[in-house]
């Protein structure tokens, strides 16, 4: 571990002298600049795009006050070790989802689970419980996007009902692996850059992801069937190191505060909407969909939730106890 916090530690000065070089001059002494990173390294992803636009807005009103450069993908820093990067202050500010660190704040992955918009979130006490926890790891929360972005099964081979998925094989992550034991299904661990060719051998049927993740990956070449309805939310947090938020200025932290509500109001509605969208295109182009009866569609979401709260509850009983009401209707 610390042989690889040495070699990023390098990596980043490197960086620096050669952004000094190019430059000609190092930054005006009192702009910030916060080393960023986002898990998906695709500007066609809606998740990436976001990110995009919250570091754009950032840059843009923050001129001569902080900017966020580099933002670098899991090419540079693998997305799992984003967040040690975070903690150990390696980078300043990351895009990433609840599950890739989880076990740094747990309660964080409750967030996919919640009934309660962000906005509501803010008003009731829920970001401020979860602002308790980040601070205790040493993270700042700034914003979420992703609620009301579903993920859903796509398969290659079509069911009629719940019961049709026992030993179907699936792609596993964190995320859906006690949702899937609850299924019955057959779980086979493949990275998401495998995806594809497991799905074209047959070594798995079937995986789960939002609409709008499909098609950039090119897994709608391999995928005949989407089912409905979806389930959990696709959140991604924007997150800052909290020793690098703590040296900001007010102003400096006002404009990051900003572009955060700006993320959360405006950016994250048009994304579900272009996620919605994106599902449409597939079944344009031929992808069926399976649409669960209505007591299968309640199991299914039903024993989602029930499985992922029983999870966390089973980890820190009392925590996810105080922030569970907080985040269900």
């Amino acid at each position: 571990m610390m042989n690889r916090r040495v070699k990023m530690r390098r990596y980043f000065a490197v960086l620096g002298l050669s952004t000094l070089l190019l430059t000609g001059a190092p930054a005006h002494a009192e702009e910030a600049v916060l080393k960023g990173a986002m898990f998906i390294k695709s500007d066609k992803s809606l998740f990436r795009s976001v990110f995009n636009q919250f570091v754009e807005r950032v840059n843009e009103t923050g001129k001569g006050l902080v900017r966020i450069d580099p933002v670098l993908g899991p090419e540079a820093i693998p997305s799992r070790e984003m967040p040690n990067a975070l903690t150990e202050g390696v980078i300043d500010i990351a895009g990433l989802p609840p599950a890739y660190y989880r076990g740094i704040i747990l309660e964080a992955d409750a967030l996919q689970l919640a009934s309660v918009p962000p906005a509501e979130q803010r008003k009731n006490g829920a970001i401020d419980y979860l602002q308790t926890r980040y601070n205790a790891a040493g993270w700042q929360f700034l914003a979420q996007y992703g609620y009301g972005l579903q993920f859903h099964l796509f398969l290659d081979e079509p069911i009629e009902t719940l019961a049709d998925l026992k030993d179907f094989p699936l792609r596993t992550t964190p995320t859906y692996r006690h949702f899937f034991d609850a299924l019955g299904a057959r779980q086979v661990e493949t990275s998401r850059g495998e995806l594809y060719t497991a799905m074209e051998r047959g070594v798995v049927n079937g995986y789960a992801n939002a609409m709008s993740e499909v098609a950039p990956a090119g897994w709608d070449e391999v995928t005949k069937y989407r089912v409905d309805p979806g389930f959990y939310h696709a959140v991604v947090t924007i997150t800052v190191n909290k020793e690098r938020w703590d040296a900001l200025s007010d102003e400096q932290k006002a404009v990051l505060s900003s572009a955060a509500e700006a993320v959360e109001m405006e950016m994250a509605p048009a994304m579900v909407a272009a996620d919605q969208a994106e599902g449409q295109k597939m079944v344009d182009k031929g992808m069926t969909v399976i649409t669960l009866s209505k007591d299968d569609a309640a199991n299914l979401q039903d024993m989602a939730l029930s499985a992922y709260w029983s999870l966390l509850e089973g980890e820190n009983a009392d925590s996810i106890g105080k922030l569970r009401p907080l985040l269900s209707e």
